[in-house]
């Protein structure tokens, strides 16, 4: 009879236990939600502002692209392509970081949604121009806007080379 009384109570003393794990294991729970949400309402304005980051980088380089194309001798449709590559940058954002898509998956998903372009088209203008194939072959993000940088870059070393051959010195200006 004693070992009733034993197992009762060892079973109560379980139910308690179990009671006060479960209302443990919810305070936790209530506490990581609301963590969570903090957390996801940083990650959209993180998001956003980086969005915004790539919108003004983009704006920045193509008027950067823009001061140049007209002395340098770059073909038009190469220099058509480096436009369409630094427009895609705010699009490229947004697919890698909202969609947290690989990079190859957000490139043709970007290329897609802005129909001049395909990967072929770029991966043949960073070997065409050899210091592209550095930014392109990184497959990422960053290697992306490297070598938008080095279109500018190239674009703007053409435009200044070819801007002292034809004689125009700064002083002469």
């Amino acid at each position: 009879m004693m070992w009733w009384i034993f197992a009762v109570i060892g079973l109560m003393a379980l139910v308690v236990a179990l009671v006060m794990r479960a209302e443990s294991l919810a305070a936790e729970h209530k506490r990581l939600m609301v963590q969570l949400k903090i957390q996801d309402q940083d990650s959209a304005q993180f998001q956003q502002f980086t969005y915004e980051l790539a919108e003004e980088f983009c704006q920045f380089m193509l008027l950067q692209l823009g001061a140049a194309r007209r002395l340098s001798r770059i073909p038009p449709e190469d220099i058509q392509l480096f436009e369409h590559s630094i427009q895609l940058i705010p699009l490229l954002c947004k697919e890698l970081a909202g969609r947290k898509l690989a990079f190859r998956p957000a490139i043709q998903r970007a290329l897609k949604a802005q129909a001049e372009l395909d990967v072929a088209q770029l991966d043949a203008t960073a070997n065409r121009y050899g210091r592209l194939i550095n930014g392109w072959q990184q497959q990422n993000l960053v290697g992306y806007l490297q070598m938008c940088q080095q279109m500018c870059i190239l674009t703007k070393e053409i435009a200044h080379k070819e801007h002292f051959k034809s004689g125009t010195t700064v002083g002469q200006v």
